[in-house]
């Protein structure tokens, strides 16, 4: 049963899941940008509240500087279209 179960849900949910999961890893990359885009080297204007929030959101500049950072080739945006 859970092989038929895992059969469906690939068929009619997964890509719509990871569509959404990688939207939301967008939007999520770009509010830590302009939240905490100026302590990775962007140059915005600190606010009282990115410094206050800071201490909670350390452990993901480094990540949020790999992503900022990562050289993206025009055929990996291709890819993504779909022409359908």
């Amino acid at each position: 049963m859970d092989k038929i179960r895992d059969f469906f849900y690939g068929l009619l949910y997964l890509d719509l899941y990871r569509e959404v999961a990688k939207i939301e890893l967008q939007h999520k990359t770009l509010v830590n940008l302009l939240v905490f885009g100026d302590f990775i080297g962007m140059p915005l204007l600190t606010s009282y509240y990115s410094l206050r929030l800071l201490p909670y959101a350390l452990s993901q500049l480094m990540h949020l500087r790999r992503e900022v950072a990562r050289e993206r080739d025009i055929f990996e945006e291709l890819a993504e279209v779909d022409v359908h």
